[in-house]
């Protein structure tokens, strides 16, 4: 290798002078695109495939391409997978256009995962830009993930031109804040304006066009203490925003602002005139402030097209350690992930939403999660049309649209029957378990962590009693997105192809509530939106989920069983189901109570829809597990259902909460066994001390040994995480026993409780705060500060409370 070479992919700049503290542009980048999949795979939708990108200042000489193995997609705690690449595509921006330099369709499976690379020639070729899409994996074939196209490439070429540093500060053409609107006051601060309502604040920075503070309090109570913007020394990352392919960014996060213009404040008004010479862009900004919303008229003029890495008239990057702020809209699957049609809603947990409404067909936006940079960014486009190599056209000549940024309530308003905890939670938190992530498509466990289909149950829950999140947009629309992705074999947390040494086999063979909280979920989507087309287009996935399910069955007693996580104490086994550090195992109570639920649901609305063939045998199903799940789970010692049978016979008690209470709304024991089952548990949890339920209900009010807990979880005593800590997670199961056997003040204590802390919102915090499980005397021992279980309850208060007509 000459002296000059290096890894381009690996180049990273200098950071600005802050103590080491500022951001570094890297030259490699990794994005998500949307693609259709290949003939032949079976797959309905489109997928999302991963790309690792080079992104220089101007050309370099590419010499050659190494590819080796990587990580693959997380899909449990208790081993990081390593996957492959199987084919792949490389393209290069040279000359002013794009070549594909090498399209490879078969590679070797390599012998293991330090395997060395194998390298490709690419003779010199000169170029500014290239993208290396992995086509498909050796894990999860044709959904290629992130994790690999980061780790598996070297691009190895001589040293390229420098980037150009320049930063460059807005004139400032005055500020007068006289003749506000009604209820609006504002300041001037050093170095911003800021506008501040009864239920919003927000400050305009004056050396650069973007946001400085943003904060909301949907009970417009004038609480706008708490920034919900993304801060850090060396970085911004609001507003304009324009990095064209070839060159060097020319508006970025950091040591980028290559731009020429002014601001002027007048009242309410706050108008940005910006050019960008180096791309010939001019943007016009025009913001006005009024107590209930923020108008803005933005405006782009190009005298060229633009082809770019990244873009936005405007952008708005949230800090989700403060606020797990979500995205929810219509997306479109088209070019990088995560663009959507507006309007769309950003809902930020706690703290209140705002919808943004386009006036105009030429605005769209987009949205995106970092979670290693702890970022959430939308971004507002005007007149972009997206590639299928993820990146951007700025369109020439004028594009305007006039945008609505509309601080009124979105929650759902409760009758006069609901007590005040309740209403207030409708209000403010039922709609914070609609996590959506544009950019993958699915909802997750939070705006900005992995998703898990073994949620679904949950999201079908909250999106069926749900109904609209604005006008346009029903919840069950997030809930369809998230189940193409399940069915057309879209990875997550549980699911998926996982390796076993050196066989491969579907990781829903360990986490077994993936394949049954899934279907559940699909039975309660078509029971409430009798979408027969839909069902039709998707039979085939559906068909071979259910045979793959059934399959599960492994000793013909109509319950499933995991031959991988058996549940024998000392093997610290991860679980079958949701409690993942818990060794759930074999033959899982929890499991099999939903897989009931969802074979009942399925055997009535699969024929109504048209689609009888797809349920034969689910009642002969259903019968045969209603018939083993009483003898296999009842504990005769203790009245009530135990977690698991495990694979050595011995059943496993903790006296569990969310097991028992599934059984009880399942249906698959009679009515008297579940009232005298909940009965039972009710004076249990009386007798254990009743721990504060405004801090969530127990997993289990029995310690569970060592020998039943997973490696992770050895030396924590009851009460930690998943062995007994207080969470809102998976509590709608119990809440909803609690009223359906009868134990009606029962539970409308414990969800008034419940709903208490979700509506002031100590219940959840920021991204990987830990508040979403604490010990029994409130304090915090949980990890990611909002979970999507933990508003399932709130599926049962808009059942109950919601105002009608």
């Amino acid at each position: 290798m000459n002296d000059d070479a290096l890894d381009l992919l690996a180049l990273i700049e200098r950071p600005p002078p802050l103590g080491g503290m500022g951001f570094r542009n890297r030259a490699g980048r990794t994005q998500s695109i949307w693609r259709d999949a290949d003939p032949g795979t079976g797959i309905v939708g489109r997928r999302i495939v991963h790309a690792r990108t080079m992104q220089l200042a101007g050309p370099a000489q590419l010499r050659r391409l190494g590819v080796r193995p990587g990580r693959g997609y997380h899909k449990c705690g208790s081993d990081d997978q390593w996957d492959w690449v199987r084919a792949f595509r490389l393209t290069a921006h040279a000359g002013g256009q794009w070549q594909t330099v090498l399209d490879i369709r078969e590679m070797p499976t390599p012998s293991g995962s330090y395997a060395p690379p194998l390298w490709y020639d690419l003779g010199g070729l000169s170029a500014s830009a290239a993208i290396i899409e992995v086509l498909q994996c050796g894990l999860d074939d044709q959904w290629t993930p992130w994790n690999l196209a980061d780790d598996a490439f070297e691009l190895i070429g001589a040293r390229p031109p420098v980037p150009t540093q320049r930063e460059r500060r807005l004139a400032n053409r005055g500020v007068t804040l006289q003749l506000l609107p009604s209820g609006v006051h504002a300041e001037e601060r050093p170095g911003e304006v800021r506008y501040r309502t009864a239920g919003y604040e927000v400050g305009f920075a004056l050396g650069r066009a973007g946001f400085s503070y943003l904060a909301l309090d949907d009970e417009a109570a004038g609480s706008t203490m708490r920034d919900l913007l993304h801060r850090a020394p060396g970085i911004d990352l609001q507003g304009i925003m324009l990095h064209p392919v070839g060159g060097s960014s020319l508006v970025g996060p950091a040591l980028r602002c290559d731009v020429e213009g002014h601001v002027r404040v007048e009242g309410n008004r706050v108008r940005y005139e910006v050019s960008v010479p180096g791309a010939a862009q001019r943007f016009t900004l025009d913001w006005r402030m009024y107590a209930d919303r923020i108008e803005l008229v933005a405006e782009r003029e190009g005298e060229r097209s633009i082809e770019a890495w990244e873009s936005a008239a405007w952008q708005i990057a949230f800090d989700p350690r403060t606020a797990a702020t979500a995205t929810l809209g219509r997306p479109r699957k088209e070019g990088r992930t995560g663009l959507l049609e507006l309007p769309v809603l950003l809902h930020a947990p706690g703290h209140g939403s705002i919808r943004v409404i386009g006036h105009g067909a030429t605005a769209t936006w987009r949205s995106d999660a970092d979670r290693p940079n702890s970022w959430l960014t939308g971004e507002l486009k005007l007149g972009e049309t997206p590639t299928d190599r993820g990146t951007t056209i700025l369109e020439p000549g004028s594009h305007r649209c006039a945008v609505t940024w509309l601080m009124a309530g979105h929650g759902i308003e409760a009758d006069q029957s609901a007590p005040a905890p309740v209403a207030r939670a409708m209000r403010r938190a039922a709609i914070t378990g609609l996590s959506y992530r544009a950019d993958t498509g699915t909802l997750s466990n939070n705006s900005i962590s992995i998703h898990c289909p073994m949620s679904m149950d949950t999201w079908s829950a909250l999106a069926t009693s749900y109904g609209e999140v604005m006008p346009g947009l029903d919840a069950v629309e997030l809930l369809r997105d998230s189940l193409e992705r399940w069915l057309d074999g879209g990875p997550g947390y549980g699911s998926g192809t996982m390796r076993d040494r050196s066989q491969l086999r579907p990781a829903e063979d360990e986490y077994l509530i993936s394949g049954v909280g899934t279907m559940l979920g699909l039975g309660e989507y078509l029971d409430h939106s009798r979408n027969s087309v839909w069902l039709r287009r998707y039979s085939g996935r559906i068909k071979q989920k259910l045979e793959q399910l059934a399959a599960r069955d492994l000793d013909g007693d109509g319950l499933i069983e995991s031959p991988h996580r058996r549940g024998v104490s000392g093997d610290h086994d991860w679980s079958t189901n949701w409690y993942d550090v818990v060794s759930f195992g074999w033959k899982d109570a929890y499991v099999n109570a939903l897989l009931f639920r969802a074979l009942t649901l399925l055997g009535e609305v699969l024929p109504e829809l048209g689609a009888p063939e797809l349920a034969v045998g689910i009642a002969a199903w259903c019968a045969k597990l209603r018939d083993a799940f009483g003898p296999t789970f009842l504990n005769p010692d203790t009245g009530w259902i135990a977690g698991w049978r495990s694979a050595d016979g011995r059943l496993h008690d903790y006296a569990f909460l969310a097991v028992n209470g599934a059984v009880a709304n399942s249906g698959v024991l009679s009515a008297d066994a579940s009232r005298q089952i909940i009965g039972a548990l009710w004076e249990e949890y009386r007798r254990v001390g009743e721990p504060d339920a405004r801090l969530g209900l127990p997993n289990n009010l029995w310690p569970i040994p060592d020998e039943d807990l997973t490696e992770p979880m050895q030396g924590f005593p009851h009460g930690f995480y998943l062995n007994g800590a207080l969470s809102h997670s998976q509590a709608r199961h119990f809440v909803e026993a609690l009223s359906r056997v009868g134990m009606m003040p029962e539970a409308e204590r414990l969800l008034g409780a419940l709903c208490e802390t979700l509506a002031d919102g100590t219940a959840f915090g920021g991204s990987q705060t830990g508040g979403d499980w604490r010990y029994w005397d409130g304090a915090q021992c949980g990890y990611e500060g909002l979970l999507t279980e933990q508003f399932g309850v709130m599926a049962l208060a808009i059942e109950r409370h919601r105002l009608r007509g």
